[in-house]
């Protein structure tokens, strides 16, 4: 476990720490901050300036009443190490908010492919195989367009598409959204969206065919506020998630099962999918999907903190191994 960031808020579950105009007050700081202006960029290395641009955020959500959802310093480095070493070519990410992660993450998918066709071009090549991108859906416009300054002031806006709708809505027409032939899935998905929403949208992608074998699914919060829902899938054998499938439909919202002890996190939920991964969530919009029950799953929790309340948190790295 790395070691505890300073605490600059208490725990938000509970309060308004988001949609109240912060994030339209942090697009209007960063376009007026003078580090982040061209001039003051140019001679900067892509790492050096969107870093700069990381810094800015987070400093931003410091202040009072300025709390911000983003993945963080010891949760995302580990994420940009694990993006360094397997070098994915088309990652999707599932919550942009404000464009932390989105910068955090592109700029190790342009440093490993410098001369991959990006999404600007995809129309104009004649092939895909040498294709790569940066794939965000943000259900918030107001969101997607502060997320979409960031981008550009951390010289990364290149590598990025946004998409802007509902997650499970955009997950269904992902593949015609993009491009990709039949039987083409995804190297890499972040899941930092509504937390109920995550086992829901992973069987929407397996039964869309963007989740195959070699493909990383990271999850964020999984600690805080928890997701035993989605772990219970993703943990899950295919023998288990066939027989959950196989259950009499729900007639009433199931109840949320509680998180564990702290020592059992990476040890919890491998008894098989919970009944909230069956139920028809509201916010999905109408869709909802069986999933793809023989997909086989090797997962592990990469350790860290909220970047500002000083709580434990994790992120389930899931790569899909094989098929039974």
């Amino acid at each position: 476990m790395t070691t505890a960031p300073p605490k600059y808020h208490e725990p938000v579950q509970g309060t308004i720490f988001h949609g109240d105009g912060r994030e339209e007050a942090l697009q209007k700081h960063l376009l007026q901050l003078p580090a982040l202006q061209s001039d003051a960029t140019k001679h900067l290395s892509l790492f050096d300036r969107s870093q700069r641009v990381l810094d800015a955020i987070h400093e931003f959500g410091k202040g009072a009443n300025r709390y911000l959802m983003s993945v963080g310093d010891t949760k995302g480095k580990q994420v940009e190490e694990l993006i360094a070493k397997r070098k994915p070519k088309l990652i999707l990410e599932v919550g942009t908010y404000v464009g932390y992660s989105g910068i955090s993450f592109s700029r190790q998918l342009l440093e490993a492919h410098p001369d991959a066709t990006y999404p600007a071009d995809w129309s104009s090549s004649g092939s895909s195989s040498n294709r790569a991108g940066y794939i965000c859906l943000e259900k918030s416009e107001v969101y997607a367009s502060t997320a979409q300054t960031a981008f550009e002031l951390a010289g990364v806006v290149k590598a990025i598409k946004v998409l802007v709708g509902g997650s499970s809505s955009s997950i269904k027409s992902l593949r015609d959204a993009l491009g990709l032939s039949k039987g083409q899935a995804l190297d890499m998905i972040f899941l930092d969206h509504v937390k109920f929403l995550y086992s829901t949208d992973i069987k929407l992608l397996e039964s869309e065919g963007l989740i195959d074998i070699g493909t990383v699914i990271v999850a964020d919060n999984v600690v805080k506020p928890g997701n035993p829902a989605y772990l219970s899938w993703v943990r899950a054998t295919p023998a288990q998630k066939k027989a959950s499938l196989n259950k009499p439909a729900l007639t009433e919202q199931p109840e949320t099962t509680p998180n564990p002890p702290s020592s059992e996190w990476s040890t919890a939920f491998r008894d098989g999918p919970l009944d909230e991964t069956r139920w028809a969530f509201p916010e999905a919009e109408g869709y909802s999907a069986p999933g793809d029950p023989s997909l086989v799953y090797k997962s592990s929790m990469l350790g860290g903190w909220d970047p500002y309340t000083q709580e434990e948190d994790a992120c389930e790295v899931s790569e899909c191994v094989g098929r039974e």
